[in-house]
């Protein structure tokens, strides 16, 4: 972890609150889930989820390792293709794609994964505008995912998830209007947020896919996409329990590739579209105390920072933290909360936990704080931090703080 004397030398280009992004964890990251993936499947392909955290700085690292892109609209696609990455290796998913991004996509040899059918009637009119050529095309698979008992293992333990083609659609009313066109099904794509992220639900992911290839496209399927979501390196004070580890993952979702009599013959890529696993834990928030009271018996401890930077999903888990003391004075044990820079109620960056209480002018560092937190950031009361990266014995800005010229620059005054 850094130094006081470290941040206060960060914060005057910087300024607080700013992310530590440790590039070298992200790239074992990446190396971490490919090794273990082509292990069991050595036609493996690790595609990173744009949409988790989309820093350039990042994205290219991908593009340099021969990673692919997982991408869910045409700002990302275009950021892609921006960072130097291979049109050929960008998969284009999303429920919302316009006549113009499936042209581009499409002509550029990239994959696109269709999810409703008005997007697939949108691609037949592509396709019969070309004629001489034959249109390759993903598939997005409805999951129905329960777990013993019967209960919904979707997000939030929804009844169904709301993306893909229903399976049992798929022999009356897809097959037919791909047949009658000159489209090619080669990929078949099942991400489903879980509630769990538990084996069990990747395995029936991955059998589901495996099943739908030999019945309906034997001949032509050449990627099992079984999406993202798994558990990357989870800290035991966020209290998730025990995780499968990416090993675990990897064993099953092979398994079931091998005891595949098609996948075992024709021997697919096997995609995984990993985002939470790769960033979490690869940005730190680092934020000062500005102020510290107690009301009711209750510690507060005032950052500038805000559980938008944090934690923008707005989960309740106590993610790891460490007090960075601005001198060498004592600080006495103490339980309380520190909340943020906002008017909101609920913006506490961590609730209730207990260790040397911060005073003003310390700084507080947050870990697994690279998920979502770049991407959902809103100009909300205060701009987007900055982003820095170790460079040699010095910092490197790869994001400057966001100023009011661009925040604004679209506005007409």
């Amino acid at each position: 972890m850094l130094s006081f004397k470290q941040i206060s030398a960060i914060v005057p280009i910087a300024s607080s609150p700013f992310y530590l992004c440790d590039d070298q964890r992200f790239a074992a990251n990446f190396d971490r889930i490919a090794t273990a993936f082509a292990s069991q499947w050595p036609n493996f392909i690790l595609a990173y989820s744009y949409k988790t955290n989309y820093i350039p700085y990042l994205c290219k690292i991908i593009k340099d390792k021969g990673g692919w892109a997982e991408v869910v609209s045409r700002l990302e696609y275009d950021l892609a293709i921006k960072v130097g990455q291979s049109p050929a290796k960008i998969i284009f998913n999303g429920p919302v794609k316009s006549e113009d991004d499936i042209a581009l996509a499409i002509n550029n040899g990239s994959i696109v994964n269709v999810d409703s059918m008005d997007e697939l009637n949108r691609i037949v009119q592509f396709a019969q505008q070309n004629p001489d050529k034959q249109i390759p095309i993903g598939l997005r698979i409805n999951m129905g995912l329960t777990d013993s008992g019967g209960a919904s293992q979707i997000q939030n333990h929804l009844p169904v998830s709301r993306f893909g083609f229903d399976p049992k659609n798929l022999s009356s009313d897809i097959c037919h209007l791909i047949s009658r066109n000159n489209l090619k099904v080669i990929s078949l794509h099942g991400h489903t947020s879980t509630a769990g992220r538990s084996l069990a639900c990747y395995q029936t992911i991955a059998q589901t896919l495996c099943g739908i290839a030999e019945t309906y496209f034997p001949d032509t399927v050449e990627y099992i996409n079984v999406g993202g979501g798994i558990f990357g390196h989870v800290p035991e004070c966020m209290g998730f329990g025990d995780v499968p580890a990416v090993d675990q993952y990897a064993r099953t979702i092979a398994d079931v590739l091998h005891q595949s009599p098609w996948a075992a013959a024709k021997k697919p890529a096997l995609v995984l579209e990993p985002g939470i696993a790769m960033v979490a834990d690869v940005l730190t928030l680092i934020t000062k105390v500005v102020a510290v009271k107690t009301i009711k018996d209750k510690t507060l401890v005032t950052v500038d920072g805000s559980i938008f930077h944090a934690k923008p999903t707005m989960h309740t888990r106590n993610q790891p933290w460490e007090c960075v003391a601005k001198d060498d004075a004592g600080r006495p044990e103490s339980t309380f909360s520190v909340v943020g820079s906002t008017c909101m109620e609920k913006d506490y960056l961590l609730t209730e936990v207990t260790g040397p209480l911060p005073q003003a002018g310390d700084y507080i560092a947050i870990g697994q704080a690279g998920a979502y937190s770049v991407v959902m950031t809103p100009p909300f009361i205060h701009p987007a931090p900055a982003i820095v990266v170790p460079h040699g014995e010095n910092f490197k800005l790869i994001r400057s703080r966001q100023l009011l010229d661009d925040m604004f620059r679209n506005y007409s005054f």
